[in-house]
């Protein structure tokens, strides 16, 4: 783990437990930095979107993510980085009820800003919300 003032970043292996690891990490830099509980919420659930996608649509077991979050004036970016390995671009999806999953980006896009870029070959969907 690495960090410094309104920055911090782990890396985690690409496995279903990175996304509580995930959760875990970032609840607790919320916390260091003095982000209310209450204002947390949508934060851990965009980092958990994200990573649930980076392991299953964008890793092969053993791969690892790089989650990277920044903090300033209010303002929080989440980026989670995987091995680009998924065939395909993201895309927020419409609500379809028939549809066993596939809603994890339209709540992402509802809760804040997000893209998705292409870094040192690996995939970087990053968001952005207001705490």
């Amino acid at each position: 783990m690495e960090g410094s003032a309104g920055q911090a970043s782990v890396t985690l292996v690409a496995e279903p437990a990175a996304v509580a690891r995930a959760r875990a990490f970032l609840a607790r830099t919320l916390e260091e930095a003095g982000v209310e509980e209450a204002r947390r919420f949508e934060a851990l659930l965009v980092t958990s979107e994200l990573v649930t996608n980076a392991v299953c649509h964008g890793s092969r077991p053993g791969d690892q993510i790089r989650l990277d979050v920044s903090l300033k004036g209010g303002r929080l970016r989440i980026g989670v980085r995987d091995a680009a390995r998924g065939g395909s671009t993201p895309v927020a999806l419409t609500p379809d009820e028939q549809r066993a999953a596939g809603r994890g980006l339209a709540m992402v896009e509802w809760l804040a800003d997000w893209s998705e870029r292409i870094v040192d070959g690996r995939r970087e969907v990053r968001a952005e919300l207001t705490l």
